[in-house]
């Protein structure tokens, strides 16, 4: 699951609670995290108005597609 901190989204193992890594890249709070159907991506938007892509693994921003 993930949470958020102000512009950092931290993820964390389900069973253990365990912190998997922390996401950082957005300037302004983050406002929502969605994640893909294969639980491998979550998109991220915040009041920065960015809207982000990030890989789980790797634990990584994709490439930005403009």
């Amino acid at each position: 699951f993930a949470a958020v901190q102000n512009n950092i989204i931290h993820l964390y193992n389900t069973y253990t609670f365990e912190c998997l890594g922390s996401l950082k890249g957005h300037i302004g709070k983050v406002t929502r995290v969605c994640w893909s159907k294969d639980d491998n991506r979550i998109i991220t938007c915040g009041m920065d108005g960015a809207i982000y892509e990030w890989s789980i693994r790797p634990l990584e921003r994709s490439p930005e597609n403009v």
